[in-house]
């Protein structure tokens, strides 16, 4: 009888052991941004001259390295953590200022929280899942380039605002081994931002709706 009763609670720990292993998930991969900028031109608290209508600019793509940390919490859902290493962003000029090309380069560190829920059960080879969450994106090391000074009629000092907004994401996952696997997701994100760029006492300034969508693709280890 003892020895029944041991061999039970052996099990039953052995089994809770199990439901409770592999709760962490780290991944690497690649991310790519496509940006689909929105911006009202610029205005100027200087002579209208010096900022001929309509001046504007655009945001373009860039692809970074992906890192990821994924905490489960039960069967079906999870805290996901994206990260990225900070891309460079070239900024183009539109209407006026197209003829001068690349007029700035900003680099952005972005992570965002989801919280994800898994389809089908953990035993699956594939899952997908929806995750909704929230992005804080800093902008940093904004520069106006040789042209952009040109544009501008000077040395120009870059500078956005920081941006807070909700993100979603869909995706799935794809088990290699009993550890690895394949992760791969499609997601966006509210991202604002106020640029002002100065030249000597003239500012122009205008707000950035970047509109991301990024697509990342990922290898994960569970443990």
């Amino acid at each position: 009888m003892k020895f029944t009763q041991f061999t039970a609670c052996a099990m039953l720990g052995l089994a809770s052991v199990s439901a409770y292993s592999q709760q962490n998930t780290v991944r690497a991969g690649l991310i790519d941004l496509t940006i689909h900028s929105e911006a009202p031109n610029l205005t100027t608290n200087g002579p209208a001259f010096l900022t001929p209508q309509p001046a504007g600019l655009t945001v373009e793509n860039a692809t970074t390295l992906l890192l990821g940390y994924t905490r489960k919490l039960n069967e079906h859902l999870d805290i996901d953590v994206v990260l990225g290493l900070p891309p460079r962003h070239d900024v183009k000029g539109t209407g006026t200022l197209a003829p001068f090309g690349v007029i700035a380069k900003v680099k952005q560190a972005a992570p965002t929280v989801f919280l994800n829920y898994n389809f089908g059960a953990p035993e699956n080879k594939f899952r997908p899942f929806v995750g909704v969450g929230f992005n804080y994106t800093h902008f940093f090391d904004g520069q106006s380039t040789s042209s952009g000074n040109l544009a501008s009629g000077g040395p120009t000092k870059i500078e956005l605002s920081d941006s807070f907004g909700l993100a979603a994401q869909v995706g799935a996952s794809y088990k290699l081994t009993d550890q690895w696997s394949l992760v791969g997701s499609v997601a966006t994100a509210k991202v604002k931002s106020d640029m002002t760029a100065t030249t000597g006492s003239i500012e122009r300034k205008t707000t950035i709706d970047f509109r991301p969508v990024v697509y990342t693709l990922g290898l994960a280890y569970s443990f």
